[in-house]
């Protein structure tokens, strides 16, 4: 039975793909740390790393979100519930 990081994040995935985002598992061939997906829809871009509640990203995962942003302007996220990950995506909260 999957834990409650791959709950939270098979089911933002299901209502964001439902809703109209386009979602992608992301790698980075030469870096350690990418956040696990990248949302799309209408122009914006939303980078969202999934946690268990209370999780802590690492320290690795905090400096490559910090590249993220300060590099490309990029909107990255640490999402520990649904209720956090709708809010962000701007899905209707189902909680």
């Amino acid at each position: 039975m999957p834990g409650p990081e791959a709950t939270i994040e098979r089911t933002i995935r299901k209502e964001a793909k439902a809703a109209g985002w386009v979602v992608r598992k992301v790698a980075f061939l030469d870096a350690r740390g990418a956040p696990d997906k990248i949302f799309g829809k209408g122009g914006r871009g939303v980078w969202i790393e999934f946690k268990r509640l209370d999780g802590e990203a690492a320290e690795q995962q905090l400096r490559r979100h910090a590249e993220l942003r300060n590099s490309f302007g990029w909107e990255v996220h640490i999402c520990d519930s649904l209720t956090l990950a709708r809010h962000i995506l701007k899905l209707s909260d189902k909680e």
